[in-house]
């Protein structure tokens, strides 16, 4: 069986499915020298905002780097300098991922860059601050979080009230985690850890008449509104703390209020606790957010953002605000952390539902954020771009979607997933090819650094590291999901581990039995192209 299947994945008929199928399309380059030149640039772009839109000799990132002097500007909010964090990240899985074909390109930058992200680390303490906040089931409690903002001095930073926000610290306990993953640092870890428990402190947990929470994570502690951002971007972290704690004995403590309003606490292991959050942040943000027309996601709930409060056994505890319905633009981000998020419940639980729910978010968020172009006579794609460097965020927002796309690949039959990735990958290279201006890209990678303002056409004079920071990430990820294409089996995820039989039975993803009792020889007779179990792993079928 062992043998049979080996020579299977030769061939490139069977993967496993955290396998990659993008394909390289730029000149005639092999996956792995492709895959080589982005993670050159992806670190040549990284050095770039660090030398140019950091001010000198400290951690403080300019808002904006202006070309005509050379120099930034203003100082950057948590959520770009995060950006560093997570482009650092980026570089850093790309070089252990070419580690073995190319280890001078390792030596020459994994050390250095793991360096750097201590440093970014320390720099980040500038947006920490401590508050004491009154939550749905605490009254209170002292944390320490980031703001908005940079502080003076570090852990100085102003961070009660509006002054924080959820989603921000999900996008930090995101890289955080990626980081303990690259460097084995647990600091980073312990950190990402008392974050996430600031985050679902925010979850309102109050009941409705019928007994089941209303649920949801507003925008900040200040905020009654809900809103994609702060919802979708958890649900992948918390897959992966589960996934950390399968099979360990570690506790959490979950906060509950009952239907009298009663508050209680109660213990249990970390890996139910994460990845119980992660299922019913996923389905409640499904269900109120998902706009069924379109197949992509809504902004946000709106609500009247007067924090309200209410009194339970002589102690106060927020009390819960009635939201509107959906509204505001559908940014691409959205739909991104529900695709990453989809991937991983469904490598975590086996729910075809979720396994639906990636085919479903490939195909809608196609339709609805790649668009046709026709440019030097021939046919291109874009996703949505702002066209003034200094105002929108369109440029990290198409990041996070198309990371979304790298971790679906193997579960989209209809090559939806690849199709965009290649979008990313030929844009990226058409403008780095034809507009780089001073290391840095436009935000418009088919047109360049003008743009329409009227009547009239003007030309960007600056850029945010922000952005440029998101090409990096998508550089450093598409190097990495075309060497996972070249490999054709990149190991065994969240399924009982079992030794092959010579006679097995074969299953889809939603349970149902397609062979039985079949040998090693004719397991893939007739069998499409899809996603299959077999002795409780699974499998890719790709011909």
């Amino acid at each position: 069986m062992k043998n049979y299947l080996a020579s299977l994945f030769a061939s490139g008929v069977l993967a496993f499915t955290s396998g990659q199928t993008f394909a390289a399309t730029a000149e005639t380059l092999s996956n792995e020298q492709l895959a080589l030149r982005n993670i050159e640039r992806a670190v040549a772009l990284v050095d770039g905002v660090i030398d140019k839109c950091f001010h000198t000799g400290t951690m403080n990132m300019g808002d904006v780097y202006n070309f005509a002097t050379g120099k930034p500007e203003g100082t950057a909010d948590v959520w770009p300098y995060t950006a560093a964090i997570e482009a650092v990240n980026s570089v850093l899985e790309g070089l252990e991922t070419l580690r073995e074909s190319n280890p001078s390109l390792y030596e020459s930058h994994h050390d250095r860059y793991v360096q750097l992200m201590s440093q970014l680390y320390d720099g980040i303490d500038y947006y920490s601050g401590s508050f004491k906040l009154t939550s749905f089931t605490r009254t209170g409690q002292q944390w320490t979080v980031y703001g908005v903002h940079r502080g003076p001095r570090p852990g100085q930073a102003t961070v009660a009230g509006i002054e924080n926000v959820y989603d921000d610290q999900m996008w930090i306990v995101r890289e955080l985690i990626r980081a303990y993953r690259n460097t084995g640092q647990t600091t980073y870890l312990r950190k990402a850890e008392y974050l996430t428990q600031y985050v679902l402190d925010g979850w309102d947990c109050i009941p409705d008449a019928g007994g089941n929470e209303y649920g949801g994570i507003s925008w900040g502690p200040g905020y009654n509104s809900k809103h994609s951002c702060s919802n979708g971007p958890i649900i992948s972290p918390l897959v992966w703390l589960a996934e950390m704690y399968k099979g360990k004995d570690d506790a959490a403590t979950s906060y509950y209020v009952d239907i009298d309003g009663t508050r209680g606490s109660r213990q249990m292991k970390k890996y139910d606790y994460y990845l119980g959050f992660a299922k019913k942040v996923y389905a409640w943000q499904k269900e109120k957010l998902l706009n069924k027309t379109t197949g992509v996601y809504w902004d946000m709930l709106g609500a009247d953002n007067t924090i309200q409060y209410e009194e339970v056994d002589g102690m106060k505890y927020r009390k819960h605000v009635d939201t509107g319905g959906p509204v505001g633009t559908a940014f691409t981000y959205n739909t991104g952390t529900m695709l990453s998020g989809a991937v991983d419940l469904y490598n975590a639980t086996g729910d075809a539902s979720y396994y639906a729910d990636v085919k479903a978010l490939c195909s809608d968020s196609r339709s609805a954020f790649c668009k046709p172009k026709r440019i030097d006579l021939k046919q291109r794609w874009y996703f949505p771009y702002d066209n003034k460097t200094t105002e929108g965020f369109n440029a990290w927002f198409d990041d996070v979607l198309m990371r979304a796309y790298a971790d679906a690949v193997p579960y989209d039959n209809a090559k939806n997933a690849d199709f965009c990735l290649d979008v990313f990958q030929e844009n990226l290279d058409y403008a780095y090819d034809k507009y780089l201006r001073d290391g840095f890209l436009p935000n418009n990678l088919l047109d360049g650094w003008s743009y329409k303002d009227g009547d009239s056409t003007k030309e960007n004079d600056k850029t945010k590291g922000f952005h440029q920071l998101a090409y990096a990430s998508e550089y450093a990820v598409l190097a990495v999901t075309l060497i996972k294409n070249g490999d054709g089996a990149m190991g065994i995820v969240n399924f009982k581990k079992e030794t092959p039989a010579d006679v097995v039975d074969v299953y889809d993803v939603d349970g149902q039995n397609v062979r039985s009792n079949v040998s090693a020889e004719s397991l893939l007779d007739d069998l499409p192209n899809g996603v299959y179990i077999v002795e409780g792993l699974k499998y890719t079928v790709r011909r």
